[in-house]
């Protein structure tokens, strides 16, 4: 019997019946502080009822009253109902499968786009896939450069693999991982796509390059009309810096680790892309890892039934409060998510389901904040109560997810199956056994159902590997920072290593509000042209002028507003990510 960690985790770590981690690479038989507090964590703060309107009520009921909600939308708008959800849980059937139903009724969707979408799209644009080095390939480079990606701290498992090799982090803080780090290089945040047009520029221009890669030649008579002072002007990195990076990328052939945050910045989606490149032009074949997860083939299009229905609607997660506020929602239906927290705008969620304007169904294990506002409230399982299979987005394991603790509440796939039989809906999607949906759906890698549960764990084969030959076009189009005034600061977002998102605050406590700055101390608000919080300011000097970070799971403020009231509704340009990190904040003493 195994069972894999479903978090939102670049190491997806696999236990036995006994949740010990097992002794195999790149797992390596350790976990971390979170996988350790599961066992607590599942028994607190659990959904046990059903509840209507405050009103514990009976499961079978309440999803009755659900669909009931559902149904009365759906004849005047289905485009009014929206479901959200996101990777609080990595399960094929917890998170995949549940569209179906969604799809078949024709609701709205989020784009999904919170995470990694800006870097899939903007590597896949000069590879063909986003596909990078497999873990079995991390142990021949004796180097490594962590780009935008504090992996001490949010993938302790790659971290390790390069615990006794040079390691170089650029960030736009001393982060933990800068600091143990043999190179810290601090960048202004937003400029990242300068650092490497910097590196990219000499290393073209001192006939460094050893590599091949595709219109060569305009990508040089780019990077001529930038020079190197305007380059280190911008970024904040010295001329000798952006030099020495170049060279160490000649000389050392480091793999390039690029961190999710930064898709989630200024010019992100440009400048991974244009990262992503530098390794091509050293003469390093996948020389790049950012997330593996589109790689190994698995079929997420045919377990969310778009072969045979679709949404109405996709709403960008950067405009969701947008959305909520202008009355283009009637019906929330969540799961798997906490967006009151997670999602800019949340505040215009909490004040439209309060007024009635929105009615608003949530299915979680717990009592998030998004739960805790809901009008229905249904109580799901966790990934340690139920069947599933789990991937990840770094290693290449497979793995049949079995339950070691007593089920409470109803699965996914039950509750989704059980409101298309309340509405009448005999869809051929939702009539096909979800097992052999997952079935047809992991076959592409080379894995079956039926080995999955006699082994189960097995090692899937990347289907889409990047081209060995990469394209330079599409150039960027950065735009420089707007600058700073008087008082204001880039307020960027990091992981903490207790936490995941808003996860194990039952085992931990919840985190004080603080940002974390050069030059404040004391209770501050922080004002966006989007809204204002109260925070605690703290004196930090692993934190440049100009530069406030706070931890991204301290997300609400000391008056219990969600810190995500003041993000902007801003799109990255490949993918519609919101732009979380470097929005600019003025900050007011009180």
């Amino acid at each position: 019997m195994v069972i894999a960690c479903t978090r939102d985790c670049y190491d997806t770590c696999i236990f036995n019946e006994k949740y010990e981690p097992l002794k195999v690479f790149p797992i390596n038989g350790f976990t971390c502080a979170r996988g350790r507090a599961d066992l607590i964590r599942n028994e607190r703060n659990r959904i046990t009822s059903a509840y209507v309107d405050g009103r514990e009520t009976d499961v079978n009921d309440t999803i009755k009253y659900a669909a009931r909600l559902l149904k009365e939308e759906l004849k005047k708008n289905p485009a009014k109902v929206l479901r959200t959800d996101y990777d609080g849980n990595q399960g094929l059937l917890t998170w995949h499968y549940p569209d179906r139903f969604f799809n078949v009724i024709n609701a709205s969707q989020t784009d999904r786009s919170i995470c990694s979408s800006e870097g899939h799209s903007a590597i896949s644009a000069h590879y063909g896939t986003s596909m990078g080095a497999l873990p079995e390939e991390f142990p021949k480079y004796n180097a490594a450069v962590f780009w935008a990606f504090p992996a001490s701290i949010s993938a302790p498992h790659i971290w390790v693999l390069f615990v006794r090799k040079f390691k170089v982090s650029i960030d736009v803080r001393l982060s933990d991982a800068a600091k143990k780090s043999d190179k810290a290089i601090i960048i202004r945040p937003g400029t990242d796509v300068f650092l490497a047009l910097g590196v990219i520029k000499v290393i073209i221009e001192d006939g460094l390059i050893e590599g091949k890669v595709k219109h060569l030649e305009e990508l040089a008579k780019y990077v001529s009309n930038f020079s190197l002072e305007y380059l280190s002007k911008v970024s904040g990195v010295s001329i000798n810096d952006i030099r020495w990076l170049a060279e160490f990328y000649h000389e050392r052939k480091p793999l390039t680790l690029i961190g999710f945050a930064l898709g989630r910045s200024l010019n992100g989606g440009d400048a991974i892309g244009v990262i992503s490149i530098i390794p091509a032009l050293v003469g390093l074949r996948r020389g790049y890892y950012y997330s593996n997860s589109l790689g190994w083939g698995i079929d997420f299009d045919y377990l969310r039934g778009l072969h045979m229905a679709k949404s109405s609607r996709v709403i960008p997660m950067a405009e969701f409060g947008e959305y909520i506020e202008h009355g283009e929602i009637n019906v929330v239906y969540v799961w798997n998510e906490n967006p009151v927290l997670t999602l800019p705008g949340g505040d215009r969620l909490i004040e439209a389901v309060r007024e009635g304007r929105v009615r608003l169904i949530v299915h979680d294990p717990y009592w998030s904040e998004t739960a805790k506002l809901a009008d229905v409230v249904i109580p799901a399982q966790t990934f340690l109560e139920k069947y599933d299979v789990v991937y990840s987005y770094w290693h290449d394991y497979l793995v049949y997810n079995e339950p070691i603790r007593p089920a409470i509440g109803i699965t996914e796939v039950e509750l989704v199956r059980s409101l298309a039989k309340e509405l009448g809906i005999n869809h051929p999607l939702l009539l096909e056994d979800p097992w052999n949906a997952v079935d047809k759906a992991i076959r592409p890698t080379g894995v079956t159902i039926s080995e999955l549960r006699e082994r189960k764990i097995i090692k899937m084969r990347p289907r889409y590997l990047p081209a060995d030959e990469p394209d330079a076009l599409p150039l960027p189009n950065p735009v420089e920072p707007e600058p700073l005034n008087r008082d204001e600061v880039y307020l960027v977002f990091a992981s903490h290593p207790l936490y995941t998102n808003t996860q194990f605050r039952e085992v931990y406590g919840t985190l004080e509000p603080i940002i974390h700055t050069h030059d404040y101390e004391g209770v501050v608000i922080l004002e966006s042209k989007y809204g204002k919080v109260k925070v605690k300011a703290v004196k930090d000097p692993n934190v440049p002028p100009g530069v406030g970070f706070i931890y991204k799971s301290s997300l609400i403020d000391l008056d219990g507003k969600p810190i995500n009231s003041i993000i902007e509704p801003i799109k990255g340009k490949y993918a519609g990510t919101p732009k979380l990190n470097g929005i600019k904040v003025r900050i007011i003493k009180t």
